[in-house]
């Protein structure tokens, strides 16, 4: 009787292992490889299809970047929305995880009226563009800032004065992506987690993932598939050294990001040194994740303009940087 109820001890205890095993490996695998923002998702979501929907003039862009993960090439597709009194100065839009550039360009309106040309980028793994692991921003940062190389070198005119414009994971994206470059006229960050493990914790308990053990275990398998390192693109690490003018917004209701975490991205935004330029923090009031220009698009579009405004100044023509 003992050797038979050891024997079925020994059995669960093997086949617990072997679905907690799955199970990891499930999650790492969600967290890397996010639902894509397909056309119908986006007909039935945002009720739109690409800028005509906004009454925006847009070009298709497709940029070709060299894959830091593995050294093959990548194809990122984008959207290009002109503007006649841009001057040179252009709004690169980074959207959130499990969204892309259709979900991004609800700011375009708002930007294409302040005077900026724009870009919105499908990020790696996202949208159209290609990838099959999104990374936090770890391979990410190379891929944007390889497109910035490149829009400039096609578009340099239209491109002398670039603001990164990142939204949640974009916004994560953008932080790293503007700590690699010494050119950037200013970043704005909507709703910056400090860090995505505490990001992914936050999202999963809303959705009623597996517990914690679960959840640290799968984030770490998710890094080693990736073959990327999370806590270097931390954005509580990165805030502080964008060489360049800040704005961080964040939503008061935003369920994603408590107060204990958004008081960590604002101590890291105030901690920045006036070596680096203009730094607002704005806290969104009543707003929810990603939803403040929803919120008070009068008062949105005003605070905004005034920081870019006095980030980067009148929309004068300026000879591009050599």
């Amino acid at each position: 009787m003992l050797f038979n109820f050891l024997t079925l001890l020994w059995v669960l205890l093997v086949v617990g292992a072997i679905l907690a095993g799955l199970t990891v490996r499930a999650m790492a695998i969600i967290l890397l490889r996010p639902a894509r923002m397909t056309d119908g998702r986006a007909a039935w979501r945002l009720k739109r299809l690409s800028p005509a929907d906004l009454r925006l003039h847009y070009s298709d862009l497709k940029f070709d970047v060299r894959d830091e993960s593995n050294g093959q090439r990548l194809k990122l597709a984008a959207w290009w929305i002109p503007c006649p009194r841009a001057a040179g100065r252009c709004a690169i839009l980074l959207h959130g995880y499990s969204d892309a550039k259709v979900g991004a360009i609800a700011w375009a309106p708002t930007l294409h009226d302040l005077g900026f040309n724009i870009l919105a980028l499908d990020l790696r793994a996202h949208g159209e563009s290609e990838g099959n692991a999104c990374t936090a921003g770890y391979f990410e940062r190379h891929d944007v800032s390889q497109v910035i190389d490149q829009l400039r070198y096609d578009k340099p005119l239209e491109t002398s004065r670039i603001v990164l414009f990142g939204v949640s994971l974009g916004a994560a994206v953008a932080a790293a992506a503007a700590v690699l470059r010494n050119d950037l006229a200013a970043v704005v960050m909507e709703c910056p987690y400090p860090d995505y493990e505490l990001a992914a914790e936050s999202h999963a308990e809303v959705l009623g993932a597996p517990g914690r053990r679960l959840q640290a275990m799968a984030f770490k398998h998710a890094q080693k598939i990736a073959g990327a390192d999370f806590s270097v693109v931390r954005p509580v690490d990165l805030i502080p050294r964008i060489p360049c003018p800040l704005m961080v917004i964040r939503s008061e209701a935003d369920v994603f990001i408590d107060d204990d975490h958004a008081a960590m991205v604002e101590e890291a935004t105030r901690s920045r040194g006036q070596e680096l330029g203009l730094t607002v923090y704005w806290n969104a009031e009543n707003a929810h994740h990603v939803a403040a220009l929803h919120e008070d698009s009068d008062g949105y579009r005003k605070r905004l303009g005034n920081f870019l405004e006095n980030a980067l100044g009148s929309a004068k023509a300026e000879r591009p940087k050599t």
